[in-house]
């Protein structure tokens, strides 16, 4: 590719002939033996560049979507034809160089309708967004254009920023969907179990047996396991104390706890800690309702709560 750009820089550097077209006296040997150089420059950027098709009748659409008729540029453009010959390469290449630039014409008028490709590239976009081409042929829109018709294109790089942003959108992945919403699952003969486990603690310690409560403190306790999945705590999601999940709340004790996948695990934890050990042995509770909710998927999963009383 550097190779490439040095052609491109040569011809670039000569693009003032032409405009020039007009001197008189002495300069016009030096600009005929200038325009011969230019010639065998932009037949080095034929060979480099691989722009290859014949004189033809008709308008042709080109590589970048460029409609160029090299016969009628030919005719209407003699300077050229003079510099360069009518050879149809020299006169695309013209044209993306310096005839463009120089309000030069691809086609007759009103033959065709001009490519909107041709229209929507962005030199400064282009120079930006790709510094490496920048550094190596500066800022001159037409490089840069030639330099996207002929390499950025099938390179995967963008005329302007509309169509990055395009390419970018259509790229993106979807959106993920929305988890489902989760619902707790009960299971009774957990509850029921965990009142065995700890009437056999109690038995142990020559206490009384504690009797399950379904009216008072089953439905309690079944609640304030679905408050312990959003709020872990002592304290109820709405503020309140725990205790206002029952009625006729007396002398009551609470017990909570998370991730205990089985009855038995989760009474030996509370038997481990000294607050909760104290509810389950309290000689002064007599009743009890256990919660348990299953949430799949969840961090912990497994919520566990006691409701004691007198």
């Amino acid at each position: 590719m550097k190779t490439d750009i040095l052609h491109l820089k040569r011809i670039c550097l000569k693009n003032s002939i032409l405009k020039n077209k007009t001197d008189h006296g002495g300069e016009t040997m030096k600009m005929r033996k200038a325009l011969v150089s230019l010639s065998a420059a932009l037949v080095a950027a034929i060979a480099i560049f691989g722009v290859n098709f014949k004189v033809q009748a008709a308008p042709k659409t080109m590589p970048d979507g460029t409609v160029f008729d090299a016969e009628y540029y030919a005719a209407s453009n003699p300077d050229v034809v003079a510099a360069f010959g009518n050879n149809a390469d020299i006169m695309y290449v013209h044209y993306v160089l310096f005839g463009k630039a120089e309000g030069r014409l691809a086609v007759a008028p009103g033959s065709v309708t001009p490519s909107a490709s041709n229209s929507s590239f962005d030199a400064a976009y282009y120079a930006a967004r790709y510094p490496d081409v920048a550094t190596c042929l500066g800022y001159d829109p037409n490089l840069l254009k030639l330099h996207y018709d002929l390499y950025g294109k099938n390179e995967g790089r963008f005329a302007n920023a509309a169509e990055e942003a395009a390419a970018t959108a259509a790229s993106a992945p979807a959106p993920a969907p929305a988890p489902a919403a989760v619902t707790p699952v009960a299971d009774s003969s957990f509850e029921m179990q965990v009142l065995n486990l700890c009437n056999a603690q109690r038995a142990a310690y020559g206490l009384a047996p504690l009797t399950w409560d379904a009216s008072n403190l089953a439905p309690g306790a079944a609640v304030r396991a679905q408050e312990i999945t959003v709020v872990f705590s002592h304290t109820r999601p709405d503020g309140s104390s725990c205790f206002t999940a029952v009625r006729n709340p007396g002398r009551l004790g609470e017990n909570i706890a998370a991730g205990q996948r089985t009855p038995e695990s989760v009474v030996n934890d509370w038997m481990n800690s000294p607050g909760h050990r104290a509810n389950i042995l309290n000689s002064n509770f007599t009743k009890l309702g256990v919660g348990y909710v299953y949430v799949p998927g969840d961090m912990y999963g497994h919520y566990w709560v006691q409701m004691f009383s007198s």
